[in-house]
């Protein structure tokens, strides 16, 4: 039987985990836990208790499938992301989970976060993929933008814009509303302005969206069954539950039919910033890739040098 090993991605708003075969790539298990490690702590980059309490429940239940499917703790790597390397006292956070699960989490930077992430979505799109294109991992915390063609890297880069980072900014009684877009969409115009350079003169023919909020997109259109690595999300509809979905208060977005509820508050800042790159880049194409961090730390770190990118 083949050893196994678990990544986990610790992100600002979800945790999830991966746990394949370390011999060749394949999903064993899947989880994702809405833990909110950020929550409360946009403003000071302070985490708080309750939300480092969450965060241990969901490791706990993490490392314990892990352990209950025959792994070794030297085999589950932990990876922290953006709230990690903002936080003043992350190391206070890093610590009780070495104590108490004995697992060191590994705190990345938003490039290496953007490396694992193309590893990722390189290895989940179809063979011979010669567009160039734009990748856009939304997490609660920062975003990574890669923009690729073939196998080259053309830029790369991490931006303080994640959907609770947003919120934390612009938003009328702790939610999304219209008329905060004005003022939202000033600040990302400033904060993502290099980047619309750089992609205006390599013209990305389309934007993959890695996971997260794309996930809910997909739900969205009511797609029957598991999705697959990679596929292309319909653009027209895509649009219009985006318009829906903004004229809805908290509550009735969370109702909507194939809205996943802990998404259902940042959504509307995650679909603002996927709408915004493609009527500025003037991108007619929108994929979702089910591959983003986790998978391509596997590609990157840990598989035989035969499947290595």
């Amino acid at each position: 039987m083949s050893k196994i090993c678990a990544i986990a991605d610790l992100g600002t708003n979800t945790f999830q985990l991966l746990i394949s075969p370390l011999d060749h790539f394949q999903v064993l298990e899947h989880l994702q836990r809405p833990v909110g490690l950020g929550m409360g702590a946009m403003e000071q980059v302070v985490l708080q208790e309750d939300a480092m309490d969450r965060a241990l429940v969901a490791l706990h239940e993490f490392v314990s499938l892990f352990l209950s499917k025959g792994g070794d703790i030297s085999d589950f790597y932990a990876i922290g992301t953006s709230i990690l390397r903002r936080a003043s006292n992350a190391g206070d956070f890093l610590q009780r989970v070495k104590e108490e699960l004995g697992v060191s989490i590994l705190v990345i930077d938003g490039i290496q976060e953007a490396e694992y992430i193309y590893a990722g979505i390189r290895n989940s799109l179809p063979d011979r993929w010669g567009k160039t294109s734009l990748v856009m991992d939304i997490g609660g915390g920062s975003v990574e933008f890669i923009l690729f063609k073939g196998y080259d890297v053309l830029y790369r880069v991490s931006l303080e814009l994640g959907g609770l980072r947003l919120k934390s900014l612009f938003s009328v009684n702790n939610e999304f509303n219209l008329s905060i877009v004005k003022d939202l969409d000033a600040h990302v115009t400033k904060e993502i302005g290099v980047l619309f350079q750089i992609c205006k003169k390599s013209k990305p023919e389309v934007l993959i969206g890695a996971a997260g909020a794309f996930e809910t997109i997909l739900d969205l259109e009511n797609r029957p069954g598991n999705a697959p690595a990679s596929c292309e999300i319909d653009l027209n509809q895509f649009l219009q539950h985006k318009l829906n979905l903004d004229a809805l208060p908290y509550e009735e977005r969370k109702a909507y039919p194939g809205m996943r509820a802990f998404r259902a508050s940042i959504f509307p800042y995650a679909t603002f910033l996927i709408e915004k790159v493609l009527r500025e880049l003037e991108v007619k194409q929108l994929w979702f890739s089910s591959y983003s961090l986790k998978e391509g730390f596997w590609f990157k770190e840990l598989a035989p040098s035969s499947q290595q990118p």
